[in-house]
């Protein structure tokens, strides 16, 4: 994860969360950000994926998720929402597979 916010308040919030395998780095000077974020929408959430072949790294896919891309009547932040593990899984190179689909129940019961 990748924020312009201060590195000690990003540890804090992982912390709180309880996310002890996710990885944050701060964009202070905002340079991430502006590769792929555009200048005028800086402050909108965004969503990268890349990828390692061969021992490159590339961007595969990016996108700002802005308020209007809410449903009506709904909290517009996070639009749309990347929560479901498949929803993240399409954005993948390799996606969610041909004989993957959501269940109810991962416990193997």
């Amino acid at each position: 994860m990748v924020a312009r916010s201060p590195i000690e308040r990003l540890i804090e919030a992982k912390r709180a969360r309880g996310w002890t395998q996710l990885r944050v780095y701060c964009d202070g000077d905002g340079s991430f950000t502006r590769d792929y974020v555009s200048a005028e929408d800086a402050d909108v959430p965004g969503y990268t994926v890349f990828t390692r072949r061969d021992g490159k790294i590339r961007h595969f896919w990016s996108g700002e998720i802005g308020g209007e891309m809410a449903d009506p009547g709904q909290d517009p932040r996070g639009a749309p929402d990347l929560d479901p593990l498949w929803t993240l899984l399409d954005t993948t190179p390799e996606g969610r597979g041909a004989d993957w689909y959501p269940k109810l129940n991962y416990d193997g019961g």
